[in-house]
C-alpha cells in the first residue's frame, strides 16, 4: 500500500504533468492539425491565435513557405515587424517568385524604417521581372515618403512595360504630372488610359477636367 506521502508526491506530479500537457498543447498535435487550426484564425484576422500556431508550424516545418509567409504577416499585425521580416525573408528565399511576399516584406521594412534597402529590393525586382504591379510599389512608397519625382518616375517606367492591360499606371501619371502643372503630358496619359479601359468613369471624368471629349478617337497607343 502507499504511504501518504506517495500518494502526495503521485498527485503532485500528475498535476504537473497535466499542466505541462496544457500549456504545451500543440506538442503533441499533428502538424497538419495546427496549420488548419492557424489558417482558420488567420482568415478571421485572430492574429494572435494565428501567429502562435503558425511559430510552432514553422518551427517543425521550416521549409513550410506557406506557413512561414502567414506567420509573417500575423506578425506584422500584431507590430513585431522584425520577427515579421524574418519570417518574410525565409519564405522569400522558399519561393522567390511570389509578389505577395516581397510586399509584405517591403511593409515590413518600411515598419522598421528601413526603406533604402525597401527601395532597392523592390527596384530590382521590378526591373528584373519588367513588372507594372511592383513600379506601382514603388510608387506607393514614394508618395508615402512624400516624394513626389520618385513615384512618377516609378509610374513613367510602369507605363514603358504596361501592354495594354490595365489604366491604373497612365491615370496615375495623369495625377502626379497634374500635380506638377504638366498638363499636357498629364492629358496624354490620360488618352493611353482611356485607350486600355475606355469605361473607367475616373478616366472619362479626369479627361472632361481637362476639357477633353472621350470617343472613340481619343484613345493613344499603351506603353512610353
Amino acid at each position: 500500500m502507499l504511504s501518504v506521502r506517495s500518494l502526495c508526491l503521485n498527485s503532485l506530479v500528475l498535476a504537473c504533468t497535466a499542466s505541462f500537457l496544457i500549456a504545451t498543447g500543440c506538442s503533441t498535435t499533428p502538424t497538419v492539425t495546427l496549420k488548419e487550426k492557424a489558417d482558420r484564425d488567420y482568415a478571421f484576422d485572430q492574429w494572435q491565435k494565428a501567429a502562435d500556431l503558425y511559430a510552432e508550424v514553422v518551427r517543425r516545418e521550416p521549409q513550410d513557405g506557406d506557413a512561414q509567409f502567414r506567420y509573417g504577416v500575423s506578425l506584422l499585425h500584431l507590430k513585431e515587424y522584425a520577427k515579421a521580416e524574418s519570417a518574410l525573408r525565409i519564405a522569400h528565399a522558399l519561393d522567390p517568385a511570389n509578389d505577395e511576399v516581397v510586399f509584405a516584406l517591403a511593409e515590413a521594412l518600411h515598419a522598421q524604417g528601413e526603406d533604402a534597402r525597401l527601395f532597392t529590393m523592390l527596384r530590382d525586382r521590378a526591373h528584373d521581372n519588367r513588372s507594372v504591379t511592383t513600379w506601382m510599389v514603388v510608387a506607393d512608397y514614394s508618395e508615402k515618403n512624400g516624394d513626389f519625382d520618385s513615384a512618377l518616375e516609378a509610374v513613367t517606367n510602369a507605363c514603358t512595360v504596361e501592354d495594354g492591360q490595365t489604366a491604373d499606371p497612365y491615370y496615375r501619371a495623369a495625377i502626379l504630372l497634374g500635380r506638377f502643372g504638366r498638363t499636357e503630358e498629364a492629358v496624354r496619359r490620360l488618352r493611353q488610359a482611356y485607350a486600355v479601359e475606355p469605361t473607367n468613369e475616373e478616366v472619362s471624368a479626369l479627361l472632361i477636367e481637362y476639357g477633353e471629349i472621350p470617343g472613340p478617337t481619343l484613345g493613344l497607343a499603351p506603353g512610353r
